[in-house]
């Protein structure tokens, strides 16, 4: 299997770009390269960025985000890439934006971020996003054309939608495990330096254990996760049937066109 570290994409205006091809399904096939990106969002790129994921092959831009965090950071503007805006939440669920003032007056609780998190991969609004984040898949047909998806930090709402992406292609759910975790290390230095900047700016160990939920993922998060789809749907294929509305001709699609031969 192509490394994790060899899937994060050039990108220096942006955090957590990764190419998604590479990896291997169940059954030994391939998924192509140049066909699906997650990442974190698209404000901060630099023209050099642009250019380099226009010539990349990216063609579709899907803004997870919601309507503030859109206007606040709205993504840079490629040319030849077509752009939606599809908002998983109503509201920013997971608080990717939250200063680490406003979490001190939301909560003392060490716990809230974490529990803040498993909340946030819940939501009852997902599923219209999920849904046109498929349509899109489908209609993408054509070889070395790249659909990006995207939140804020590239972790929450991003991961979601490549664990179903992932599982609709047949990759095996240790490999999805990985792909979902490697987000700590893509932005560990990141992190570092943002709670060393609030450590010195007087934020407590309890507040800064709330921070480090929020813009970490935990194996918790994502066995939480497993383990509510499979309460309430039976297996994560039979919420892809039931709340994405894929049809098994659907799944037959995405892999002819996500698959390398």
């Amino acid at each position: 299997m192509t490394s994790l570290k060899q899937q994060l994409l050039d990108v220096k205006g942006g955090r957590n770009f990764r190419e998604l091809g590479g990896y291997q399904t169940v059954s030994g096939k391939k998924i192509k390269m140049h066909k699906l990106i997650r990442s974190g969002h698209l404000a901060d790129l630099l023209k050099e960025d642009q250019e380099y994921l226009r010539r990349y092959g990216l063609k579709y831009d899907i803004d997870l985000r919601t309507s503030f965090e859109r206007n606040k950071q709205p993504d840079r503007k490629i040319s030849g890439v077509e752009y939606f805006a599809d908002p998983v939440f109503d509201e920013d669920l997971t608080n990717s934006t939250m200063s680490i003032s406003d979490m001190a007056r939301e909560s003392q609780d060490p716990g809230w971020g974490y529990q803040r998190m498993l909340w946030a991969y819940t939501g009852k609004n997902a599923n219209k996003a999920y849904q046109h984040l498929f349509e899109v898949l489908l209609a993408n047909e054509k070889d070395g054309e790249s659909v990006l998806f995207h939140c804020t930090a590239g972790k929450d709402r991003t991961g979601f939608g490549a664990i179903l992406i992932l599982t609709a292609l047949g990759v095996p759910m240790k490999t999805i495990e990985k792909d979902y975790l490697f987000t700590n290390e893509v932005i560990k230095d990141f992190v570092s330096q943002l709670l060393a900047k609030e450590k010195a700016a007087g934020a407590d160990d309890s507040l800064l254990a709330t921070f480090r939920d929020l813009q970490t993922v935990q194996p918790a998060y994502f066995k939480y996760l497993l383990d509510v789809i499979n309460r309430d749907y039976g297996s994560i294929n039979a919420y892809l049937h039931q709340q994405i509305g894929l049809s098994n001709a659907d799944l037959l699609d995405l892999r002819t066109i996500y698959l390398e031969k």
